[in-house]
C-alpha cells in the first residue's frame, strides 16, 4: 500500500495540534475534531483457475496467490465544529480502487445543520443509507466480519452520492424511528467498467429498540455503464445481417442497453446484538431494463457469540441472476462457430458473465487491545455455472468457447485483517 500518499494528511493533523500552544488546545477541540481508521489486511484464494477479489470496485484478485491489497486501507475524518448545530464533514479514504491506484479519494464532503430537534439536513457527498452497515460500510472495525458480505453488497456497490439527505428522527415509545430521504448523483468503478447514475431517490425506513434493529429501503436511478469489452460486443452484433442472426439488431438495442438505464433497488435488514449474541439477516433485489446491469437478488444471514475478547461467526448467503436470457437466435446461414458462440452470449448475458453462487463464511474476531481487532475469516464458494465464466468477485474464463477453463465451480478465500481506529 502507497502510505505516503494518506501519511502526510495524517501527519498535517497532528503536527497542527502540536503547534498550538496548550492553553488553545482546548479551542482547537472546540472547532475541529479528527478521526481516523483503517485495515491491514492480507488475503489468499485457494484456486489456480479461478480468481477472488475482496471488491468488484478492485482490479486485483488472488489467483492461489498471497494479496496484501485487498482490504488494506487508511482514513482519515476532518469534522468542522463537531459541537455546534452546522457541521462541515471531510472524508478520505486511501485504498486499492479498480486502476489499481491507493490515491486517496473523497468517501464524504457535507455540511449539515438541524432544522428542528428532529430534523436535519445534509448537502454534498454522503452515505448512500441503503443497508445495515451503510453507515460504516468502510469502516472494518465496527463490523463483526471482515467485509460486508458481499453477496448481498455486491448489488449496489455504490457507498455515497453527490446531493441532498434530510432524516427525521423521533423517539417512541421504548424506540426510535428514523426516516431518510435522499436525491443526487454517483458514479463507481467496478470489475465490468464504470457506472454512471443520476436522478438517484430513494428513502429509508429504520427502527430501533434495545438490542434489535430493522432497517427497509428503496431507491431508484437511471444509470450509463462504459464498458468497452462489452460495447464492441453489442456493435458487432447490431451489425450482422438476419441471415447470420435473425433477431440481434431487434433484441439488442431493446435488452442490452448500455445507456438511458433505470433501475431499482429494494434492501431489507434485521439485526440483533445483545452484547454476547449476535444475529444479522438482510435482502435485496435489484430490477433493471437491460442485460447488462442485470436484475438480481441476494441474501445473508450471519450469527456470533461474544466470548470474552473472542467473537466466532458464522454466516451464509446466496446471489442470484433473476435476468432472462437475451434469447439471440441464429440464421439460417450462422457458421456453427458463431452458433457456439451465440449460445455463450445468451448464457452469459452478452458477455457480463454469471456470478450465481452460495457463500459459507467462518470466522473469528479477537479484540486483543483497544481499538485493535485482528479476524481471520474462511469464505467457501459455491458457483452454480462455472462453464459459463464469471467476472465479479470470482474472476475465470469461459469454457463455452471450445476451450475448457478446468474450474469445477468450487473456490475458497481466506482473510487475515488487522483493524484499528484512532
Amino acid at each position: 500500500m502507497k502510505a505516503h500518499y494518506i501519511y502526510p494528511l495524517v501527519l498535517a493533523s497532528v503536527t497542527s495540534v502540536a503547534l498550538v500552544p496548550a492553553a488553545r488546545a482546548d479551542d482547537l477541540a472546540d472547532w475541529l475534531k479528527i478521526d481516523g481508521f483503517g485495515t491491514i489486511g492480507a488475503y489468499k484464494g485457494s484456486s489456480d483457475k479461478a480468481g477472488v477479489r475482496v471488491d468488484t470496485r478492485q482490479s486485483t484478485y488472488s489467483l492461489n496467490d498471497w494479496r496484501f491489497d485487498g482490504d488494506t486501507q487508511a482514513s482519515i475524518q476532518a469534522t468542522l465544529n463537531p459541537h455546534g448545530k452546522l457541521k462541515a464533514v471531510l472524508q478520505l479514504i486511501s485504498k486499492k480502487d479498480i486502476k489499481s491506484s491507493n490515491k486517496p479519494t473523497v468517501e464524504w464532503a457535507y455540511v449539515s445543520y438541524p432544522l428542528t430537534s428532529e430534523f436535519d439536513v445534509k448537502v454534498g457527498r454522503t452515505v448512500a443509507p441503503i443497508y445495515l452497515m451503510s453507515d460504516y460500510r468502510n469502516l472494518a472495525y465496527a463490523q463483526t466480519t471482515v467485509r460486508p458480505q458481499s453477496e448481498v453488497y455486491q448489488v449496489n456497490p455504490i457507498s455515497f452520492q453527490d446531493g441532498a439527505t434530510a432524516r427525521w428522527e423521533k423517539k417512541i415509545g421504548s424506540g426510535t424511528v428514523q426516516v431518510e430521504g435522499f436525491f443526487g448523483k454517483a458514479n463507481v468503478s467496478v470489475a465490468l467498467g464504470e457506472v454512471d447514475l443520476d436522478r438517484v431517490k430513494g428513502l429509508s425506513l429504520k427502527w430501533s429498540d434495545g438490542s434489535w434493529a430493522i432497517r427497509g429501503g428503496y431507491s431508484k436511478y437511471n444509470a450509463s455503464l462504459t464498458a468497452p469489452s462489452v460495447a464492441a460486443t453489442i456493435k458487432s452484433l447490431v451489425s450482422l445481417p438476419s441471415v447470420v442472426c435473425s433477431n440481434c439488431s431487434t433484441v439488442i438495442p431493446a435488452v442490452a442497453s448500455l445507456t438511458g438505464i433505470t433501475a431499482n433497488i429494494s434492501t431489507l435488514g434485521l439485526s440483533y446484538d445483545d452484547g454476547v449474541w449476535i444475529a444479522q439477516t438482510e435482502w435485496t433485489k435489484r430490477k433493471s431494463s437491460s442485460v447488462v446491469i442485470s436484475s438480481v437478488s441476494a441474501w445473508d444471514v450471519l450469527g456470533a457469540y461474544r466470548y470474552g475478547d473472542f467473537t466466532p461467526y458464522i454466516g451464509a448467503g446466496r446471489y442470484n441472476t433473476d435476468q432472462s436470457s437475451p434469447g439471440l437466435l441464429a440464421g439460417v446461414a450462422a457458421p456453427a462457430a458463431f452458433k457456439t458462440q451465440l449460445n455463450y452470449l445468451n448464457a452469459s448475458y452478452i458477455g457480463v458473465g454469471k456470478g450465481d453462487r452460495d457463500v459459507i463464511t467462518m470466522g473469528v474476531r479477537w479484540d486483543f487491545a483497544k481499538n485493535l481487532a485482528l479476524k481471520a475469516q474462511l469464505e467457501r464458494i459455491k458457483m452454480d455455472s462455472p462453464e459459463i465464466g464469471a467476472s465479479s468477485y470470482v474472476q475465470y474464463p469461459t469454457s463455452m468457447l471450445g476451450k475448457p477453463n478446468g474450474f469445477d465451480g468450487r473456490v475458497s478465500m481466506f482473510t487475515l485483517n488487522l483493524d484499528f481506529v484512532f
